[in-house]
């Protein structure tokens, strides 16, 4: 069967073959790995230039040759990292050797290694050697006074020409087994959002309804093929012209300054009378401009309009965080400290605990609360669309600005910055920098007045390339998982349940509900809550009865039952433990169960696949 996707390993012969042997491995899919032999410099360049030809759309490499790749290409490049255990292994084995001058040589733009930990650990005298390119290898392995040296393939030839011992160190199957792993989701994720902005774009132009998008300035973005028939007016004439320029009788102005969402009105477009719908786009809590659908109708039909609705976007402020827990009551502190700081900020926590939340909290708290705070992701910007994108470009007449320049003045809130090509890395890092920007035409330079704020998990912390994650972080700010902070889950439950059903008692925590919702673990943190406290609010919204004993079956229904069983089961390794040994910790795991449940002994028998009188006796030991 053809495979649909194709990744390419770049890789010296050695990691090569093991590379080989994992792949064999992997389960049948529709990713293709293919294998090339790979060094540094030129063969590099031979080598991606085949595997383009190809159709590899995704490249895995050793540090060094995936942080050479990153200064070349654009392509997404993952990393099959050697470990400190591979380090401190291959010292010990030196050591064991008679070698006392260890030299340990690595690639300048690879990951750091933290060598006076591994002196520390190994009790050994170190010496790094850094190099730029493979020529520099053979004339560093020369001239130190080394006796062994530790590296990858070239440096151990470079050590075999000038006569001394060396070790080899590379990734073994794990590293390049997670690595191809990842590769093929990457390449998964991107061909889906290719393929969601074609259907987009696909759908607004083939569309029945003419359809116009403006930015939030008024400029026209799009233009569809129906509204370019019944206008005369080609995507050309029109593209980056101010909307009221080309309708001067659209009252796009007045629909912005009233605060509608959407509004519903008939005029003339070129002679012919059409229904006009304005929406407004908010992309989170930011203006993205307004969406313009157009149908002829030569009737001025009131009774069809609906009524204007107010929308009122969230607003996040400190003062509204929830925090009675210890952990989130000190972020809470340590935010209002730094919020009049103007250092670069990161803020470190797993998926979905409301760092980009926190980060709104921080612009809001700071003189920047009156400007704008846009959000930069990573992983949505084209490299070579780097430029644009972030400082602007010109077209005709009409400029448009980048979103550094719409920030200047307010914050900026980095995502996935891992994910960040070459040029959008050295966009980023002239941003927090120079700070200025310069366009030919413009009298003098623009200074950019911007505070940064990154979202990271920890994972995404470490992947950032080390000269922009020094930029990034002068201050780091961790934020705990929702499992950390559990004196904060039942008020953010009853809080979320308040907002869908305001005025109503549902959003009452009886006991039965807090031992569920203190014992699930929430592997997806404050989005799954929300999500678990909307599924819950939708059912009781719909339910004919609001006992307690209902609305704790409600909330077990809402996080699902099976999933709570895997979790408990997953925290409490014991209860799938045959024969049972640990007497004491199966029996307060089945009074967790039981007490989560609120089940009989012969339903938690049945659910621990035991008979109830075994189950009888394991407890009454």
């Amino acid at each position: 069967m053809k495979k649909q996707y194709k990744v390419c390993i770049l890789a010296y012969s050695r990691v090569a073959d093991v590379a080989r042997q994992v792949i064999s491995e992997l389960p049948d899919g529709d990713v293709e790995y293919i294998i090339m032999e790979s060094g540094l410099a030129d063969e590099q360049a031979i080598c991606v230039e085949e595997a383009r030809r190809l159709g590899c759309e995704v490249f895995i490499a050793g540090p060094a040759g995936a942080a050479l790749f990153a200064t070349r290409y654009s392509y997404p490049v993952i990393s099959f990292q050697v470990s400190d255990m591979d380090y401190m292994n291959a010292i010990r084995k030196a050591l064991n050797q008679g070698h006392h001058r260890i030299g340990i040589m690595h690639y300048r733009y690879a990951l750091p290694l933290d060598l006076k930990k591994y002196e520390y650990l190994m009790q050994a005298k170190l010496t790094e050697l850094v190099y730029d390119e493979v020529p520099q290898v053979y004339e560093i392995a020369k001239k130190t006074s080394c006796d062994v040296l530790i590296g990858p393939v070239v440096v151990q030839d470079a050590a075999d020409a000038a006569g001394k011992d060396s070790l080899l160190i590379y990734a073994g199957k794990d590293a390049i087994r997670d690595a191809c792993l990842k590769a093929g989701e990457l390449i998964k994720k991107m061909y889906d959002t290719r393929r969601s902005h074609v259907i987009a774009e696909s759908v607004l132009d083939t569309a029945q309804l003419g359809i116009v998008v403006t930015s939030r300035e008024g400029m026209i973005e799009f233009f569809n093929h129906t509204m370019q028939n019944y206008t005369g007016l080609a995507l050309h004439q029109v593209s980056g012209r101010s909307l009221s320029d080309v309708f001067p009788n659209l009252p796009l102005s007045d629909f912005l300054k009233s605060g509608f969402n959407q509004q519903d009105s008939y005029h003339l477009i070129n002679a012919t009378m059409m229904r006009c719908v304005f929406r407004r786009l908010v992309v989170g809590i930011h203006e993205g401009g307004v969406l313009l659908t157009f149908h002829p109708n030569p009737h001025n039909r009131k009774k069809d309009r609906q009524h204007p609705v107010y929308t009122v976007a969230p607003v996040y402020k400190l003062e509204k965080v929830t925090a009675q827990s210890k952990e989130m009551s000190h972020i809470v502190n340590l935010c209002r400290q730094i919020s009049p700081v103007e250092y670069a900020t990161t803020l470190v926590g797993p998926a979905g605990c409301g760092r980009e939340e926190l980060a709104h909290c921080l612009h809001n708290a700071s003189r920047r609360a009156g400007k704008p705070c846009i959000t930069i992701d990573c992983a949505t910007i084209i490299d070579d669309r780097a430029v644009e994108m972030l400082y602007g470009y010109s077209q005709g007449n009409n400029t448009t600005d980048g979103l550094l320049l719409t920030a200047s003045g307010g914050s900026v809130i980095i995502k996935h910055p891992g994910l960040a090509g070459p040029r959008l890395q050295a966009v980023l890092q002239e941003a927090l920098t120079v700070r200025q920007f310069f366009r030919p035409g413009m009298e003098a330079p623009m200074t950019l007045d911007l505070m940064f704020y990154t979202v990271v998990t920890d994972e995404e912390y470490h992947r950032i390339p080390a000269g922009l994650r020094r930029l990034l972080s002068i201050l780091v700010l961790p934020i705990p998982s929702l499992h950390e902070r559990k004196e904060d889950i039942c008020l953010l439950f009853s809080n979320y349940v308040r907002q869908q059903l305001p005025g109503s008692r549902g959003n009452i925590v009886t006991e039965a509900m807090e031992r569920v919702l203190m014992t699930y673990s929430w592997p997806g943190n404050v989005v799954e809550l929300r999500a678990v406290s909307t599924r819950y609010a939708v059912l009781l919204k719909k339910a004919v009865t609001r006992t307690a004993r209902y609305r704790y079956r409600l909330l077990l229904e809402a996080i699902g039952d099976e999933t709570l069983e895997s979790d408990i089961f997953s925290q409490y390794p014991v209860l799938c433990q045959r024969p049972v040994e640990q007497i004491s910790p199966f029996q307060e795991a089945v009074r967790v169960l039981r007490t989560v449940f609120d089940e009989t002994y012969e339903e938690t028998a049945a659910r621990l696949h035991m008979s109830r009188t075994t189950l009888w006796r394991l407890l009454h030991k």
